[in-house]
């Protein structure tokens, strides 16, 4: 793929992520509903910031420093932070079914626990950001990754929401495969990894939304 074929297709899918990003708030369930808890409204607001700045970065011939810095550090924010504000997100929703699992401290210690490990993974990347160090952000940010995919699986299997189950199979076969397929086929990861995002929106507001079902079936 040539680089101006690769640019207008990179802009495509930051334009379809503009879109499903607007559906996906429209119908995730409101913070009121969720114990409020906003934070996946939080993370889709993210998204669609990362997707109208990516549109603006490859459509413009010559993006200039500060166009570039921006998504690049709402890039790394889509990276390490989808799944572990979901986690907390189900987690803080849940908690009083999820009471029985083993918690830090306090009773919502788990949950903020998500947080924190996604700031962590976000500071270290941005430490390690020069080429010959990117390797230890990358190997901290996977490894929060599989931690969170890890709590998430419990979570998802203790109280039955398989939206979330089949969020954590997708974004773990997102994050090691398409660098893969990246390199293989010469198609830019910002492309393959923007239309990734969009299966985490659909994903991630059924599973907001089934939560708030089981919940509300199991307090009937």
């Amino acid at each position: 793929m040539n680089q101006q074929m690769s640019r207008v297709a990179t802009c495509l899918a930051h334009v379809i992520l503009a879109a499903v990003s607007g559906w996906s708030l429209k119908y995730v369930p409101s913070p009121a509903s969720t114990r409020g808890v906003p934070l996946v409204y939080a993370m889709l607001c993210s998204l669609l910031a990362y997707s109208v700045l990516g549109i603006v970065r490859y459509s413009h011939p010559q993006p200039g420093n500060v166009l570039r810095l921006l998504y690049d550090q709402l890039a790394l924010l889509t990276k390490v932070c989808p799944l572990p504000v979901l986690n907390a997100q189900l987690y803080l929703q849940q908690v009083d079914q999820l009471g029985h699992l083993v918690y830090l401290g306090p009773e919502r210690g788990l949950g903020y626990a998500f947080l924190l490990l996604a700031l962590i993974a976000y500071a270290v990347c941005n430490i390690f950001s020069d080429l010959n160090r990117r390797h230890i952000g990358e190997r901290v940010a996977t490894g929060v990754l599989l931690l969170n995919a890890l709590g998430l699986g419990v979570i998802s299997g203790t109280t039955g929401n398989y939206w979330a189950s089949g969020l954590v199979v997708s974004f773990v076969s997102k994050h090691f495969l398409l660098p893969v397929l990246a390199e293989r086929y010469q198609i830019p990861h910002a492309l393959l990894y923007t239309y990734g995002l969009s299966f985490y929106e659909v994903f991630g507001v059924n599973a907001v939304a089934e939560a708030q079902t089981l919940m509300a079936i199991k307090t009937r």
